[in-house]
């Protein structure tokens, strides 16, 4: 990953060739039919436009907003045809929210204040979506109709079901907290590979000091809170306000464990137990970020250790 960082970063040209080429490269099987082939194809166009958007990140950050948003262009061709060829938004979504975002942490240098601009954007969109991508909506509104079938038939005597109209708009809420969550892949790729190449152990730094404030996590929280005495619409918000805390708890948990110098293994059991009950543990990131953003776990720890 580090040599094609260093080969983005050799010119202009080299950045287009690279960015242009990663995000392409699916197309080449754009003409497949089979539906596990559609499907993987998808999921392939998806991680490498994470890539793609790294690198239009990385000049970003490292070049300015210029030379990133005349790269970013470029990148938006195959985006594009992704879109409209297959009805595929995430690949373009990331593009330019990675562009904004890298804009936003080469101003602030804060990921606290970028978190929370995304999230904002994030919100924002959603509530765009209808309109900007309707393929998408119709989907949802498929797949709602499909999981609510199959919950009702998992148990017949269940007596208060989901709402359809809180249901769809959670998976919509989803499907644009996968794309934030791209996003901030992309960005954190990008910010990696300079601090590898001009800043050794930035990110690192970064990430295990990135707290929310404490206005943004009391607002969020007390919207998740509320849940559903909210209008239905707001449900859309609930796993985009989701993603920051998770976020802000990961990078505590990265960092408690470099302060503590605990083992590599200790990560590997909380990303081991993230993926087998990931929804259970979400209430417990949230709260965890939530008393961070208050109490500074970082501060006590390193004040214990002197």
């Amino acid at each position: 990953m580090r040599a094609l960082a260093e080969y983005a970063m050799r010119g202009r040209t080299q950045a287009i060739i690279a960015t242009v080429s990663i995000a392409s490269l699916p197309l080449l099987f754009v003409a497949l039919e089979v539906e596990q082939a559609r499907l993987m194809l998808g999921l392939a166009a998806t991680v490498l436009m994470i890539l793609s958007a790294a690198i239009v990140g990385l000049v970003t950050l490292r070049r300015g907003t210029s030379d990133g948003v005349g790269l970013m262009l470029w990148a938006l061709a195959p985006a594009l045809i992704w879109l409209v060829w297959r009805d595929q938004a995430s690949p373009m979504v990331t593009l330019l929210g990675t562009t904004a975002l890298a804009v936003v942490l080469r101003r602030s240098v804060s990921w606290s204040q970028t978190l929370s601009v995304a999230t904002v954007i994030a919100v924002i969109f959603s509530f765009l979506v209808d309109s900007l991508l309707p393929e998408l909506i119709t989907q949802v509104d498929e797949a709602a109709v499909v999981l609510l079938e199959a919950l009702k038939k998992s148990n017949p005597q269940m007596s208060m079901p989901l709402e359809p109209e809180w249901l769809r708009e959670l998976l919509l809420g989803a499907i644009v907290a996968s794309f934030l969550g791209s996003s901030l892949i992309s960005l954190a790729i990008a910010r990696w590979w300079q601090s590898k190449l001009y800043n050794p152990g930035g990110f690192k730094a970064e990430f295990h000091g990135l707290r929310l404030s404490p206005l943004f996590a009391a607002a969020g929280l007390a919207v998740l809170l509320l849940g559903k005495t909210l209008p239905f619409e707001a449900a859309r918000w609930i796993p985009v306000l989701i993603t920051p805390f998770v976020v802000a708890s990961i990078g505590l948990i990265h960092a408690i464990v470099a302060i503590k110098k605990l083992s590599r293994s200790w990560l590997v059991a909380f990303y081991s137990v993230m993926i087998i009950v990931g929804p259970y543990l979400i209430a417990l990131l949230i709260m965890l970020a939530v008393a961070d953003s208050f109490i500074d776990f970082r501060k006590h720890l390193k004040a214990r250790r002197t």
